[in-house]
């Protein structure tokens, strides 16, 4: 790395949210550079996308009829990435010569020149590194579990309650953030019917199940509350409480 090559560098920083970044070089007017010395010509800094999958890629631009022989050698962070060997005697020589990386949040490209001829050595190209966005995870697989309005009702499993969080006493239409017939959460596990008291049922048994921590419940006490509200927002009772039900019949693993 003994000498460093006279170079016309364009950075092109991405805008925000873009994924690719790229530099460019142009000595097509020859250089002399020793034979078998790498020769810094370009760099590039990867935007902090850490676990995202990168594809650096290499194209040349050579506008004269000959080139003399040297490789294109691309490191990254120090370890050979991507090796272009013999590029000699033909314009264009190179388009999207590539090879992919997982991003470490703090990557560094560097492009260098190694003549492989006595003899001026011309060459003109781009670097270019495009990173796919990181994918947020997965959400976590459904529950499996969930006990029945008919066990959170009955006096011998009211002590299930008390890792929820909530009280038999507490107020409905508080927890719920709704105007209902119910005073108490009691009084809608414990509703007969249809319509607004099967929701009020299965609504109740589906909070005290997603706040329990010994029940693996398919929705959280976020999204039970959600459900129950839009029910009373449309007054369509019944597709929320088939919803709940569902889960609330998946099994219950309290004793």
């Amino acid at each position: 790395m003994s000498v460093t090559l006279a170079l016309i560098a364009v950075m092109v920083a991405a805008p925000a949210m873009a994924d690719t970044t790229t530099t460019s070089w142009d000595f097509s007017g020859g250089e002399r550079v020793t034979v078998g010395v790498e020769n810094e010509i370009a760099n590039l800094t990867v935007p902090d996308a850490a676990g995202a999958e990168c594809v650096a890629e290499v194209s040349t631009t050579n506008g004269r009829s000959v080139h003399l022989g040297h490789n294109i050698n691309v490191y990254l962070n120090g370890t050979l990435l991507l090796s272009l060997e013999g590029i000699e005697d033909e314009a264009f020589k190179v388009s999207g010569d590539s090879a992919g990386f997982t991003s470490s949040g703090s990557d560094q490209l560097v492009v260098f020149l190694e003549a492989t001829q006595d003899r001026v050595t011309s060459s003109a190209g781009s670097l270019t590194v495009t990173c796919s966005e990181t994918p947020p995870p997965p959400p976590p697989p459904p529950g499996d579990e969930g006990c029945t309005p008919g066990y959170w009702k009955q006096p011998h499993h009211l002590d299930s309650w008390e890792a929820t969080g909530f009280a038999p006493g507490d107020s409905f239409d508080v927890v719920m953030g709704v105007d209902s017939s119910f005073d108490t959460l009691l009084d809608g596990v414990k509703a007969k019917g249809g319509g607004e008291n099967a929701l009020a049922r299965h609504a109740v048994a589906a909070l005290l199940n997603a706040s329990n921590p010994d029940v693996a419940y398919g929705y959280t006490t976020g999204e039970v509350i959600a459900l129950v509200q839009d029910a009373y927002a449309t007054g369509d009772f019944e597709s929320a409480k088939d919803l709940l039900e569902a889960e609330n019949e998946a099994g219950c693993p309290l004793n």
